[in-house]
């Protein structure tokens, strides 16, 4: 026995109504889980780059940054420089292209082994914060990896290159600003300043930059910076400001003295 049911046209109208609400809150649904659970996927792709944020050789699968040739690469932040066959008494300068950002490198060895302990005891960082906004690297072997610090959410382009700089001993004057090196091994020197206006010296060596003098008044002290071979100075002074920085001359090596069986000739 079978029985037919007849709806009334207001309740399949209700029946429709039911029917679409629930298609488009399925709908609404399958939208919002997705939305999480590619926020999620994002999310976690982010914040294992930011796990690195700051020792990005620490990374063991690091972005390498492209190079394109005649010195010129270019990468996300992050990214790996490799650089092979240099002359560690040569001086690298970093020169941001295109208006791009770099905020500065730190170095380490090709595999992201320290080679020379920075401030901290990680790898050494070379910036661009010194007024003239130069950028200089030194590095302590041939084959060096740099890493590059720059925007996060942008891709960097950059130039490196190494422009000859004047080697200076003793004393070295000068007005306004000035950029040369030493290679002498010393780690201390005196700086005076006269004249109106401002006056900073960084000091880069292996083991990264340091600010050593600043002053707007005439001064006359004492500077000190990390122990290298060769130790690089960027004077960033106002134009009308004459100093002077006298470096110490090393002491001689001492002359082996003949012992007694040598100055006899047996």
């Amino acid at each position: 026995m079978s029985a037919n049911t007849t709806l009334s046209g207001a309740a399949r109208n209700r029946l429709f109504a039911f029917n679409g609400t629930a298609w488009i809150a399925g709908l609404i649904l399958i939208a919002v889980i997705s939305v999480f659970l590619i926020s999620d996927a994002v999310g976690e792709t982010a914040s294992s780059g930011d796990d690195y944020y700051g020792e990005p050789w620490m990374n063991p699968d690091p972005p390498i940054a492209t190079d394109e040739g005649d010195g010129v690469f270019n990468g996300a932040d992050g990214a790996k420089i490799e650089l092979h066959g240099l002359d560690p008494s040569q001086p690298l300068l970093i020169t941001e292209v295109d208006d791009t950002y770099v905020s500065g490198v730190w170095v380490t060895g090709p595999d992201g082994e320290i080679l020379t302990p920075g401030e901290y005891g990680d790898a050494p960082s070379f910036d661009a914060y010194s007024l003239s906004g130069e950028q200089w690297v030194l590095v302590p072997q041939a084959d060096v990896a740099l890493w590059v610090d720059g925007f996060s959410d942008e891709r960097f382009r950059l130039k490196i290159t190494t422009p000859a700089l004047e080697k200076r001993t003793g004393v070295v004057s000068g007005v306004g600003g000035s950029t040369f090196f030493v290679d002498e091994g010393v780690t201390t020197a005196r700086v005076s300043m006269r004249g109106e206006g401002y006056m900073y010296v960084t000091a880069v060596t292996v083991s990264g930059q340091e600010e050593v003098f600043s002053s707007n008044d005439a001064t006359d002290k004492s500077i000190a910076w990390a122990d290298s071979d060769i130790a690089l100075f960027v004077v960033d002074a106002s134009d009308g400001t004459a100093w002077t920085i006298d470096f110490p001359t090393p002491a001689a090596a001492p002359t082996p003295t003949p012992t007694a069986s040598e100055g006899s000739g047996e």
